[in-house]
């Protein structure tokens, strides 16, 4: 016996010398860090994404529910508060069969080993690493509490499925904080860690069921719980299932934007495993509200042109059992706000469907008279007078909620659409919606479809003009157009929509109803090459675009992250900024990695440099006294476009917006956008139908808005221009997102100038004439003739344009005209007919294809 005692004795000595130098350090251990993933929040804070390799979220000994201790105590250690690390009694009986069959099994690992395990060694079953282990718990349980090293062991486990750590196998299998597991729950989750995927909920429910009964006999057994607790535990079924991560805002394409960028700045391993907190330019509001106007927008328009059918019709439909079809719409995703539905019966004038979760809905046919069949495009068959015309039982169809209770039947829109609103005065980001649902499609058109942005692009070629001396009172003709090109023998003839042409036009005229022949003749008179360059100053990028004339109709291609930059240009008085969407990206320490230092527009900056141009022409050095910039000079926005045309063409946008091409869509849904008078926009409709936009701002939002289809030849269908397709999304968006935000009309800057002309010439108006409207002009170029003509004082111009404009800081008196002029105009005042509209204005006038509900 002697004998036997003093080998053991060696035999452990010789153990702890062999395995003492290769335990590792245990003071790592209180203050560990653990593998967590990168999340990402909205700038209020927002959780909108979470990527990595591991999902996990660490919890404190006092938030681990006392159900899941008990249920791991009773399973895998009931010793645990008893023993020093190494449980002797499991020990010897391990010993017993390692002298039989010379491999050591995981019989006698404690918590306290399993934790070791889990945090520095490997799960080998060599002597080497079991010996390690054992001499690493009895450190830990030197330095450690009980209570830390059952933190360190909930937090550290792997539960399958990418969770680790209680917290995050509470939202994975049961999508919950693990404060609100139930008792069932709780010993599932225990049960689970005996074998990850032998005992998996989701894969295994049989022997997982098994696994968790056991574990609650054994919490029986143990007393953690009385014989009532556990019936009612055992007689509970099974309801894991596995939960995608719970986001507080849907932004998927822009969470995948962060993505990608915070990993070409740190690297994949600190992205994905450091715990990053990125924190980004998002509103939330915005987003949830530009969610759902691009969503409601693209719906529209797909019902405008027809119901395409079911998704398909279930074979043996009738031979099916109820559970058969709950199968089937099970394994058929939800797609944005569209749930799948079966069609079960079919009425006169109403469906009968089986939803998801075995709800059976019937929709009326308030829901369902849209559906006239789709025939082309361009083309819908009639109105439906039954549902027997488009519904038959066993459709595969989706369905919306319209309101609690109320459905209507849908389709998935087979067009596109991207929507992106930033911040004028430093290009934040505040939404981002790069396509009807991310899921089916994770193209972001907002960032990557290069489209032609039609007449979207006109306001800058009259900035072009305006900066060559052009202005809003310019006139230029509008009469048909030939341009031939003998170098490659081809004729181009740029036409109006309507093929109407009203001769010598306004340019503020030509803008607001976007006539085709007055941005061809602009560019024709200032230079293709000079209107490429000014487009590329303001942020365009110039490898998409050439310089011919036909860029004036917006041949070129941009994506509508572009175009809402360079309206902010507009937006913010002619300076460009950058558009970004991270904040700032922290540790999970609070460390500041970056911190974005965008460029900002400085209103004030530009005359504080003016100023002191002037002391130093004027003053000594030691007299200048130069006051300081507010901002570093790397931090201020560059100013691209004089700040006197970006006002001028800002107040002839408003004009779109109030008697335009935006005019007759907005009355239409009685937007409250027309009682606001700082809002400006443009509409634009590419060739053949094939893009539609709308990009518009106050002095604070710029907003853009884009639709068409992903295959760029085919057309939207006739009549879809900007102000019918996309202008929707925009007004949704804007109706909402300024409700309650108060009126602020962009400030008129220094060197803009009012003077009344004549609507007829855009001459100067005589003293006296009553059909004279004002007008805006910089100051060093205001027209210097009066308008002669007596006929041209008796016109009483018919138009939408108020007779003052909404601010006027300075206006420009014109020299007086002796008397008998003046009585000679006034003698033959006549009236005048409404100018002809022209261009994308043609959707105010035409009338919806009659079988258009």
């Amino acid at each position: 016996m002697i004998f036997i005692t003093i080998f053991v004795v060696m035999t452990i000595i010789g153990a702890f010398l062999y395995a003492t130098p290769q335990v590792p350090e245990i003071d790592s251990l209180k203050n560990v860090k653990l593998q967590t993933p990168m999340r990402i929040f909205s700038a209020d804070g927002k959780l909108i994404g979470e990527f990595g390799d591991v999902r996990r979220e660490p919890v404190t000994y006092e938030q681990i529910p006392d159900n899941f201790i008990n249920a791991l105590i009773a399973t895998e250690d009931q010793r645990f508060y008893e023993h020093s690390g190494v449980d002797f009694k499991g020990l010897l009986r391990v010993l017993k069969v390692a002298a039989t069959t010379g491999e050591f099994s995981e019989g006698a690992s404690t918590l306290t080993m399993q934790t070791a395990r889990n945090m520095f060694l490997t799960r080998d079953q060599r002597l080497k690493r079991k010996l390690i282990e054992m001499f690493l718990a009895v450190r830990m349980e030197q330095e450690l509490t009980k209570e830390q090293i059952l933190e360190l062991y909930t937090n550290k486990v792997h539960f399958s499925h990418r969770a680790y750590g209680l917290a995050a196998a509470s939202e994975v299998y049961y999508g919950k904080h693990l404060t609100e597991l139930t008792l069932p729950e709780a010993a599932m989750m225990a049960g689970l860690l005996k074998g990850e995927s032998a005992y998996n909920p989701i894969s295994n429910p049989e022997r997982a069921l098994g696994r968790r009964n056991l574990v609650l006999s054994r919490m029986l057994d143990e007393e953690y719980i009385d014989e009532d607790m556990y019936q009612l535990a055992v007689e509970t079924p099974l309801s894991a299932k596995k939960h995608a991560a719970d986001l507080d805002v849907e932004a998927p394409y822009v969470a995948e934007m962060v993505r990608l960028d915070v990993i070409n700045r740190f690297g994949r391993d600190i992205a994905y495993n450091h715990g990053l907190d990125i924190v980004t330019t998002i509103d939330s509001k915005h987003q949830n509200i530009a969610n759902n106007a691009l969503r409601e927008g693209l719906l529209e328009y797909d019902r405008r042109h027809g119901y395409k059918g079911p998704e398909k019709q279930i074979d043996n439909f009738a031979g099916k059992e109820t559970q058969e079809l709950l199968q089937i719409l099970d394994n058929t995703p939800v797609i944005a706000d569209l749930e799948p539905a079966i069609v079960l019966d079919v009425h006169e004038q109403s469906i009968d469907v089986l939803g998801r979760e075995g709800r059976e809905i019937t929709i009326e046919w308030e829901g369902l008279d849209w559906a006239a069949k789709f025939i082309s495009d361009s083309r819908i068959g009639h109105k439906p007078k039954s549902a027997q015309e488009f519904a038959t039982a066993g459709d595969l169809i989706r369905i919306m909620e319209i309101k609690e209770g109320t459905w209507h039947l849908s389709q998935i829109p087979e067009a596109s659409a991207g929507f992106v609103s930033i911040r004028s005065k430093d290009g934040g980001i505040t939404s981002l919606v790069g396509g009807f649902d991310y899921s089916t499609n994770k193209f972001n058109l907002v960032t990557q479809a290069r489209r032609q942005p039609g007449s979207n692009i006109k306001p800058f070629i009259y900035g072009a003009a305006f900066s060559k001396g052009f202005t809003p009172a310019s006139l230029v003709n509008d009469a048909p157009y030939v341009k031939v090109n003998n170098e490659i023998d081809e004729v181009w003839r740029p036409q109006n929509d309507n093929l109407k042409y009203n001769g010598p036009t306004r340019l503020r005229v030509g803008l607001k109803r976007s006539i085709n022949t007055i941005s061809t003749r602009l560019i024709d008179a200032i230079d293709p090459a000079y209107a490429e360059d000014f487009l590329v100053k303001i942020g365009l990028p110039d490898e998409h675009m050439d310089p011919y004339q036909s860029l004036a109709l917006g041949t070129a291609s941009f994506t509508p992250l572009e175009m809402a930059t360079a309206y902010a240009v507009l937006a913010n008085g002619g300076y460009q900024v950058e558009p970004y969407y991270i904040e700032k990206v922290t540790t999970s320490y609070g460390d500041i990695l970056y911190q974005a230092t965008p460029k900002v527009v400085c209103e004030s900056c530009e005359q504080i440099r003016i100023n002191n141009q002037i002391r130093n022409a004027k003053y000594k050095p030691e007299i200048r006294n130069y006051p300081e910039l507010p901002l570093p000079d790397h931090k201020i926005a560059q100013e691209v476009i004089d700040p006197r045309d970006a006002f001028i063409l800002y107040d002839m946008m408003k004009d779109v917006i109030h008697s335009g091409t935006a005019t007759t869509q907005l009355k239409r849904r009685n937007s409250p956008l027309l009682q606001r008078n700082d809002l400006a926009g443009k509409t634009g409709t590419a060739n053949d139908y094939k893009d539609a936009w709308f990009s518009g701002f106050n002095d604070k939002l710029v907003a853009s808005a884009w639709m068409g289809f992903s295959d760029h030849r085919r057309s939207l269908g006739r009549y879809e221009y900007g102000g019918k397709a996309a202008l929707p999304i925009w007004a949704s968006f804007m109706e909402k997102a300024l409700d309650g935000v108060p009126e602020q009309e962009i400030i008129q800057p220094p060197g803009v100038v009012s003077a009344k002309i004549d609507p007829e010439t855009g001459k100067l108006a005589a003293l006296g004439q009553q059909n004279a409207i004002f007008e805006y002009f910089r100051d060093d170029n205001v027209p210097s003739e009066i308008s002669q003509k007596p006929t041209d004082f008796g016109k009483l111009y018919n138009s939408n344009e108020s007779e003052e404009p909404s601010t006027r800081s300075e206006s420009f008196n014109q020299e007086n005209l002796d008397q008998e002029q003046l009585d000679q105009l006034i003698n033959s005042i006549q009236d005048t007919p409404q100018e002809e509209s022209s261009s994308e204005d043609k959707e105010q006038q035409e009338p919806e294809p009659e079988s258009i509900f």
